[in-house]
């Protein structure tokens, strides 16, 4: 008889927990050197990006991606170089379409990688190249006790239809509500540990699971008593919804 392993991975109706006992390592073009994992892609009905999580092996790139999509970064570990400088643990940089990502590295890296057509938007020309540091501005003190965030994006800029977002939870604290919301989220347990409510489910999670949410997914997070929690979350922004189309 078949022994199922054991996980804490599952799906919802309206989301997915995948933890690293559940990845499996797949291909694509562009990336040299590489091991990666698809966290989400729009074959996931509802979703409208990809996130991936991707192992580069001293000498690896990424250095090919499609010039159609923006695309954002962010290194988990280890260091890169690119056109627009070196980035270290940390560091994150967003590429507008037809600006594609290169990146490579001499000793190894681990990063996030998130790729998506562009939704233009009436009057706002499409957005420029970025790239920073997690530790170049701090963390905003937020209304509720002690979570805290820092925006890696412009979050005021009509030009970005995205957001990323580092939140940082002192032990013990929690949203205070159940948010059910049009926006979807890729999220991404960087530090810590807590317990997630999706839907109807209270699921353990810890460093390096990731969770999507789809649009109008009932959602909540309460931080471990003891180490507390940080997460990184993508979420889509500034546009109705109703545009679907992609610039080059």
């Amino acid at each position: 008889m078949a022994v199922t392993p054991p996980t804490r991975g599952r799906r919802g109706a309206s989301w997915t927990l995948i933890t690293p006992d559940n990845h499996y390592v797949s291909r694509l073009p562009g990336l040299r050197g590489a091991t990666l994992v698809k966290l989400v892609t729009p074959r996931l009905t509802g979703a409208r990006f990809a996130q991936y999580l991707v192992d580069l092996a001293p000498g690896g790139a990424l250095d090919a991606a499609d010039p159609g999509h923006e695309h954002f970064v962010f290194l988990l570990d280890g260091a890169s170089s690119s056109p627009g400088g070196a980035l270290s643990t940390g560091s994150f940089a967003y590429w507008p379409p037809g600006d594609p990502p290169m990146l490579e590295t001499a000793d190894g890296a681990r990063l996030l990688w998130i790729q998506r057509p562009y939704e233009p938007s009436p009057g706002c020309a499409a957005p420029a190249r970025v790239c920073g540091h997690r530790d170049d501005a701090a963390f905003e003190q937020l209304a509720v006790p002690g979570l805290r965030r820092r925006e890696l994006l412009p979050p005021a800029d009509p030009a970005f239809d995205c957001a990323m977002s580092l939140l940082r939870f002192s032990p013990g604290a929690a949203l205070d509500r159940v948010e059910i919301h049009d926006e979807e989220h890729g999220l991404y347990v960087t530090q810590g540990a807590g317990r997630y409510l999706l839907d109807r489910e209270e699921l353990p999670v810890q460093t390096g699971d990731f969770i999507y949410m789809g649009p109008y997914c009932p959602q909540s997070f309460a931080a471990d008593e003891d180490s507390g929690a940080e997460y990184l979350l993508y979420k889509d922004a500034f546009r109705t919804g109703f545009a679907t189309g992609s610039v080059s």
